[in-house]
């Protein structure tokens, strides 16, 4: 039997299979400037077919006042949402002609969970439940922030408190 041995990962040595990002690195990066949710996005792309690729994204959230303050949606894509070391707590609501904050529900994610959300469902920021932070893997279509979002801003009696 033929026997081999692991070999650390290096660009230049595993370019012809590929490529290779540490996400969790990216995310401490951009966590820095003390932000309770930090999203780094379109770390690495896989093109499946030919038409637009998908992008693995890392969002790091922290500890925070549980309110939702703004709201967004997808009009053509769905997204991928995966927490990797801890549980969170994610809001979501129906995908419409107008947003309404008083269709949100809120759901409790374990970790190791991959949600799908389906295009049109307004979400936003998800938030920790039992740890001080968590990352959490996002999968969306390759710059889908800069072509197919829609923010919306909460502002008073709108916003939403999400109860431990």
């Amino acid at each position: 039997m033929r026997e081999i041995k692991p070999q650390a990962l290096d660009r230049e040595k595993f370019r012809p299979y590929g490529d290779f990002k540490d996400m969790l690195q990216a995310a401490d990066e951009r966590a820095k400037g003390g932000a309770s949710n930090v999203f780094v996005p379109d770390l690495v792309t896989l093109h499946l077919d030919n038409r637009m690729p998908v992008s693995a994204s890392v969002a790091r959230v922290s500890e925070c006042e549980r309110v939702i303050t703004a709201l967004e949606y997808h009009q053509f894509t769905a997204e991928g949402i995966l927490p990797l070391d801890g549980d969170i707590d994610i809001f979501v609501g129906p995908s419409s002609f107008r947003v309404d904050p008083d269709t949100v529900e809120a759901f409790r994610v374990p970790k190791g969970t991959f949600v799908r959300l389906n295009p049109g469902v307004i979400h936003g920021r998800q938030f920790v439940v039992n740890t001080p932070s968590v990352n959490v893997l996002i999968l969306l279509p390759e710059r889908t922030f800069g072509n197919d979002c829609t923010f919306t801003r909460l502002e008073g009696e709108d916003r939403i408190a999400i109860l431990p």
